[in-house]
């Protein structure tokens, strides 16, 4: 009941304090604040313009500039720990893609195996790289170009770029690299000394093969083309985009083969439960396998083609 005397009230508050509002702020108040604007135009325009540039949308290159930017002074503050944080990441988002072709729930110590291994390796390659430059500088390769009367047709910095590259692929990736990897996943992963043996003597040979065909290039850009500070974060981008490669060629060959069982198993990273690379095939087959279903659908739709042109024949 009391409910009319309280709106009452309220209205009657509102109406006094609107007068008080007015009463404060006088027309000249308002020429004061628009009087510079309207004496000088320009100075309205820029106001606009700051204001719609500050309330414009960002831009993606400035913010992926600023990300690089800082991501180089943090490199070149912090080299070792940049670089190995870098890697173990990368590696990781590569092991999750390898992951997500196979029917099984992620696997988390796989994952964490992969991203310890990598932190270790790019420490590894921080300080061997500089051994590697300073011991290889294209002496040898030119030693053997010199004896076959072709020291001419080549660059000293691209014979010392392909030695470094070979040091990599043929002594620490053999040598270092893979016992390493096969030994600290699989301790990782939970494999016996055994079973991680036997899937080193089961992968080690094509692994190491499909290895030299695509990092002995990589590594030549690498030597060759890419400043010192900025190697190790190239080999990670690489070793991330040649594993996304391999497992969209495998899943691919999976989903065009009849034959799944094989290509459920095949090797993307060495570490799949029960993986394999056959001899044959170091690289998943996919174009050939599409190949022959396009055929195949082709052939199909021929016979259908016939059919038909018979039935209305016979009609």
């Amino acid at each position: 009941m009391r409910r009319p005397v309280v709106n009452t009230f309220f209205a009657a508050s509102v109406l006094q304090w609107g007068s008080q509002s007015s009463a404060a702020f006088s027309v000249g108040d308002i020429h004061s604040h628009t009087a510079p604007f309207i004496s000088q135009p320009s100075l309205l325009q820029e106001s606009i313009s700051n204001l719609v540039s500050s309330t414009a949308v960002v831009n993606p290159q400035q913010v992926a500039s600023g990300v690089f930017e800082k991501y180089m002074s943090t490199l070149s503050a912090y080299p070792l720990p940049t670089k190995m944080l870098t890697g173990a990441t990368l590696a990781t988002a590569g092991d999750a893609i390898a992951q997500g072709r196979e029917d099984d729930d992620y696997n988390l110590s796989r994952g964490a195996s992969f991203a310890a291994f990598d932190m270790v390796y790019r420490a590894t390659q921080h300080y061997l790289f500089p051994i590697i430059v300073e011991l290889c500088r294209g002496q040898y390769l030119f030693g053997t170009m010199a004896a076959i009367g072709a020291a001419e047709l080549v660059d000293v910095s691209s014979l010392a770029a392909m030695e470094r590259s070979l040091a990599s692929q043929l002594i620490i990736v053999p040598f270092m690299y893979y016992p390493v990897f096969f030994t600290f996943t699989g301790w990782m992963q939970g494999l016996s000394f055994d079973e991680g043996l036997e899937r080193a003597k089961e992968n080690f040979i094509p692994l190491m093969k499909r290895n030299l065909l695509f990092w002995i290039p990589v590594q030549y850009v690498q030597f060759c083309y890419i400043p010192t500070d900025l190697q190790i974060p190239f080999l990670s981008c690489a070793g991330l985009a040649w594993t996304f490669i391999l497992s969209v060629m495998a899943g691919s060959a999976k989903k065009y083969s009849n034959d799944e069982a094989d290509h459920e198993t095949y090797c993307v990273i060495g570490t799949e439960e029960g993986c394999i690379i056959p001899e044959d095939e170091l690289f998943p087959v996919v174009l050939d396998e599409i190949d022959e279903k396009i055929v195949s659908s082709e052939l199909a739709k021929e016979t259908l083609a016939k059919d038909e042109n018979r039935e209305v024949v016979a009609k």
